[in-house]
């Protein structure tokens, strides 16, 4: 084997392994001997996956150039389809070039049956969110895996069928398969480190979309496994974006500022293009916490992303316009699927407080069926939430059964936030009836709401509470007791020891430590790691 060809191999082994520094000098010396498009193709895939993407884009074009020159029309179809029509969208924010390499990618494809041709597939299905696209190009990916018996094609056109699937509003069946995707991801049966990112960017993805909590954690533990043994599974600014929405929903909110703040910084050093979409979840979770300038400036100019749907009519909401909140709302129901049960149930919410309830009657009827299709809990909490509203707002039935029917729902779908707020509507309906029951679900909504840190929330709490003769007690300082495990980073980092230092010295991740630090700072009420040192210099650990 030639000395050219023996370094090749040893970059291909390293970027198998995960080894993209060790990569990267492997390639650079294989392109100082010999300016090859094999060397600028391995060179490119190392500087990707460490996050040089403009220095990826130019030896992607490099090695194009170089495969066509040599009449190799398949790799550079990949290459041009794969990689540079995803980073000129991605970190150019140029649709028009990312287009024209796609259609280059084709028309270099043309008829031939060829695994570039599934590749090509997919990356036309990566460009969109619109479901029938995205389920046509699994389709045709999937086919060409079977012919050429090619695992990580297959398994990476499984995930993608099922985000098509969840995004058509079929959920349970969409999970199935991209629960076999991430399986094959984590077991090694897929080797492509890009591939293995890029099937469990889709999981949390489609985790986030179907508000399915328990799903995401449960995947956490197996991928993180697999990211400390690659050293980079997690590092992907999407990844991060979609954990992010899933921690908000889980109530981790300190951990999911951490995740979305690490991904605009991220996005912002490469995919600069891609940066609204964790700048709209951060939005989401400040409105949540009653920051509402900062969730504004946040949702400036989102006004028709879909993303910003809820967001921004919660927004409206809280500042007092309603019907602004529901203007918002009406435009993303064309054609809604179980996905929008949230804006479908707080629009129905408005349309019963304004005393439109043939309207808000119509659009329980939608949410009720869509539950009922889905069998997803926290859809068929919705449906119960609003049956209780309307229930109170008619006089008609009795609504404490379904608000209650709703807090469980609610807390079995491990969405606190939600939950919270059932309980305090339970709250208001015992007000009269049952004032001693009342007051006890008021200071639990309260806690959970404090514990939280969502300011607006505790205050209507609190309100109640003052409503019902009772007093709710001081906001606490903290968000609540710290666990063992931030103690035991909490005296490291009264020691002195950075991030680094402590993922080291109790064997955990940088990533791990970090969200550690931030709900150390969430619940001592400190603002900066150097307010937390200050804090400990005056009162010692143990008086946080």
């Amino acid at each position: 084997m030639a000395g050219g060809d023996v370094l090749l191999a040893r970059g291909e082994a390293a970027l198998e392994r995960g080894d993209w520094s060790a990569a990267r000098q492997v390639f650079a010396d294989a392109l100082g001997r010999s300016d090859t498009p094999d060397a600028h193709y391995g060179m490119a895939r190392a500087l990707e996956w460490a996050g040089d993407f403009e220095g990826a884009i130019r030896c992607y074009e490099q090695a194009f150039r170089g495969c066509r020159a040599q009449g190799r029309a398949r790799l550079a179809a990949l290459i041009a389809g794969r990689e540079l029509s995803f980073l000129h969208a991605a970190v150019r924010g140029n649709g028009a070039a990312a287009e024209g390499w796609l259609a280059r990618a084709r028309s270099l494809v043309g008829s031939d049956d060829c695994v570039e041709r599934g590749w090509v597939a997919l990356a036309a299905a990566a460009g969109t969110d619109v479901a029938h696209e995205v389920a046509a190009a699994a389709e045709e990916a999937a086919g060409v895996a079977r012919r050429w018996d090619d695992p990580d094609l297959h398994f990476c056109a499984l995930a993608y069928r099922g985000a098509g699937l969840v995004l058509r509003g079929q959920v349970p069946e969409g999970m199935r398969c991209v629960d076999e995707a991430a399986v094959a991801a984590g077991n090694g049966e897929v080797r492509d480190h890009l591939v293995i990112g890029e099937i469990y960017c889709k999981m949390l993805l489609c985790c986030e979309l179907a508000l399915d909590v328990h799903r995401a954690q449960q995947w956490l533990a197996v991928a993180d496994a697999a990211g400390r043994a690659s050293n980079d599974l997690w590092v992907s600014a999407i990844c991060l974006m979609h954990h992010g929405g899933v921690l908000i929903a889980a109530g981790r909110w300190a951990e999911a500022e951490a995740e979305l703040t690490t991904a605009l910084g991220l996005y912002d050093r490469g995919m600069r293009a891609l940066r609204a979409g964790a700048a709209l979840r951060l939005a989401d979770l400040r409105v949540r916490q009653g920051r509402l300038e900062e969730a504004a400036g946040l949702l400036a100019g989102s006004e028709f992303d879909g993303a910003a749907v809820l967001p921004l009519a919660r927004l409206h909401l809280l500042r007092g316009e309603p019907e602004s909140a529901a203007a918002v709302l009406r435009r993303c129901l064309a054609g809604a699927t179980v996905l929008h049960a949230p804006a479908i149930a707080l629009l129905a919410q408005l349309q019963a407080d304004a005393g439109r309830i043939h309207d808000a009657e119509r659009l329980h009827g939608r949410l009720r069926g869509l539950a009922a299709a889905s069998g997803l809990l926290h859809a068929q909490a919705l449906a119960e939430l609003v049956a209780g509203v309307l229930a109170r707002t008619t006089g008609g039935a009795p609504a404490l059964p379904h608000l209650e029917a709703a807090l469980v729902g609610f807390s079995r779908a491990g969405l606190p936030w939600e939950a919270a707020g059932a309980r305090l509507a339970v709250a208001r309906e015992l007000r009269d009836e049952a004032p001693d029951l009342a007051r006890a679900e008021g200071r639990t909504a309260l806690r959970t709401f404090q514990e939280l840190g969502a300011a607006r929330s505790a205050d209507e709490a609190a309100a109640l509470l003052r409503s019902l003769g009772a007093r709710p007690g001081p906001s606490p300082r903290s968000g609540g007791e710290l666990t063992t495990r931030e103690r035991d980073v909490l005296r490291l980092v009264a020691e002195g020891l950075s991030n680094a230092e402590i993922a080291r010295r109790l064997f955990l991740s940088k990533r791990t430590v970090e969200h550690h630090v931030g709900a150390i700072l969430a619940k001592s009420g400190a603002g900066t790691r150097a307010e937390l040192l200050a804090r400990i210099v005056r009162h010692g650990s143990a008086g946080l």
